[in-house]
């Protein structure tokens, strides 16, 4: 009965209000949307039984699919002029569409179709009045029930009250950088910035609580860098940032939101743009590598160059913020890197002990496998860390991966500066921080290691940790598994400035 293209496929079944013209297969016959308000779809007969649909234009497609279902939301099928009957068309839809889903069947000329569509939207509006006012009475009888009828454990709400205090967490970051692009100089930008370097965010607007922007060079003279965060799908500004070059450096140019974003724009961009001054600030670029299309763009190159900005976004539990007034902007406190997989993986045993089975080995989402032997040296493995601006603590945690295990295992976190080996780090040479030798007394419970330094860290360091038996300790069962290792940064040693707050 009705036929179309793979292309019109989404188009039927979208949600948009649709008016469904039906002609004659002749030659001469021509139709012209009279709005773009609605969707017009233009179906063709030559037996006013089949009918296919076809482009505006009139061209027919070539690989035809049969609908089995009705278009939803289409308001009216108009024939007009009554060129075409509408019969079979009408049986067709009443018999396989559902009940009073029907469309309104119009003989005659485009008055006679513009009276039935106002009749159509009236009813449309005081279907959609009637609905939103029973959704109010909904809520207000919902919100009624849990102020007089719920209350939320004290638990849930002590777990409430962590999370709006947890520490901004790393979402993304880029790898490391290898090369600059200089900041594009344009005039001064009053609106949405159409010349300046674009870069697209891997994250949405939700959540967002910051950027950093990594600097290879500070500008000179008295120009200003104007950053602008973008919501791609409507070409709306949701923040801008103007610096001074008198007031950059190069490294990590903290951008901070207020509060955490609560808008739900899925699509993010950068546009970067300076004016002013002798020389504009170069941008650390890194690789894109897979990321393809998160490659910067620039307004003097129409190529793919294959490189992003060297950046990082944080994140935090949406509407909370972490500045306490206008006047005082203190970085997030504690901001928390979770360390890389690729990273985790890489962990080497640091002692070469022998046993009849596996004691050590990367298992997969970041953990490794630590048995400890009954041997004299507790068993040993390493992370190596690369550099990190401003690092304050290292954690982990550690539980015994065996409900069967009734041995009071030890383990311990030690950080030191790289090229230290485990006897180093037993005897604390060249260490930075220790959590000591830590009891886990019941099996398959987390427990958490912290490895403090009493000064930030921004060299290269190497984190070791060990698992051994108590005195007397037996060896069944005493699986021993490290995972979710974070790195915590000092807020004043991470950036070498104070945050960057948007324009109000």
């Amino acid at each position: 009965m009705l036929r179309a293209s793979a292309e019109l496929l989404p188009v039927l079944y979208s949600g948009r209000p649709k008016i469904l013209v039906l002609k004659p297969r002749t030659p001469s016959w021509s139709f012209v949307p009279p709005t773009d308000a609605l969707c017009w779809l233009v179906a063709e007969t030559s037996n006013d039984t089949d009918f296919v649909l076809v482009n505006n234009d009139g061209a027919a497609e070539i690989d035809w699919h049969t609908i089995e279902l009705p278009p939803t939301n289409v308001w009216a099928v108009w024939s007009p002029e009554g060129a075409v009957p509408l019969a079979g068309l009408a049986n067709w839809w009443s018999t396989v569409g559902d009940v009073g889903a029907e469309p309104i069947f119009v003989h005659g000329d485009e008055a006679t179709l513009s009276a039935v569509l106002i009749e159509r939207s009236l009813a449309e509006v005081d279907r959609l009045t009637r609905a939103n006012q029973l959704l109010i009475e909904d809520l207000a009888s919902l919100r009624e029930s849990w102020a007089h009828n719920v209350r939320l454990p004290p638990e849930l709400e002590e777990l409430l009250a962590n999370l709006r205090v947890a520490p901004p967490r790393l979402v993304f970051e880029t790898p490391a950088a290898y090369g600059d692009t200089a900041v594009p100089v344009t005039g001064p930008a009053d609106s949405i910035s159409t010349s300046g370097l674009r870069q697209r965010l891997p994250m949405g607007a939700r959540g967002l609580l910051g950027i950093d922007l990594h600097l290879a060079a500070p500008g000179t003279g008295d120009g200003v860098v104007e950053v602008q965060l973008i919501a791609r799908e409507a070409d709306a500004e949701l923040a801008r940032w103007r610096i001074p070059y008198r007031e950059i450096n190069a490294g990590w140019l903290p951008l901070r939101l207020p509060t955490a974003s609560t808008l739900t724009w899925r699509a993010l961009e950068l546009r970067i743009h300076a004016s002013g001054g002798a020389t504009a600030p170069r941008l650390s670029c890194a690789p894109a590598g897979l990321l393809k299309e998160y490659a910067f763009s620039r307004p003097d190159s129409d190529t793919a160059n294959g490189r992003m900005l060297a950046l990082r976004l944080w994140g935090g539990i949406p509407g909370v913020g972490t500045v306490a007034s206008s006047d005082a902007a203190p970085l997030p406190a504690n901001p928390v890197l979770a360390i890389p997989e690729h990273v985790t993986a890489a962990v080497r045993s640091t002692r070469e002990l022998t046993w009849a089975y596996p004691y050590f080995g990367y298992i997969d989402r970041g953990r490794v496998l630590l048995r400890p032997l009954r041997v004299t040296p507790a068993s040993a493995a390493c992370i190596s860390l690369p550099a990190v601006s401003g690092l304050a603590a290292v954690s982990c945690e550690a539980k015994i991966d065996d409900g069967l295990c009734k041995t009071r295992l030890l383990v311990q976190l030690v950080v030191t500066r790289s090229g230290h080996g485990p006897d180093d780090a037993e005897q604390d040479v060249g260490v930075l921080a220790s959590s000591g030798w830590i009891e886990l007394a019941e099996p398959l419970k987390p427990y958490a290691l912290i490895a403090r330094l009493p000064e930030p860290e921004s060299g290269l360091v190497d984190v070791h940790f060990f698992s051994r038996l108590p005195q007397g300790g037996t060896l069944a069962h005493g699986r021993v598994v490290f995972g979710r290792f974070e790195a915590e940064l000092n807020e004043r040693a991470a950036w070498n400035r104070e945050p960057v707050l948007p324009e109000p």
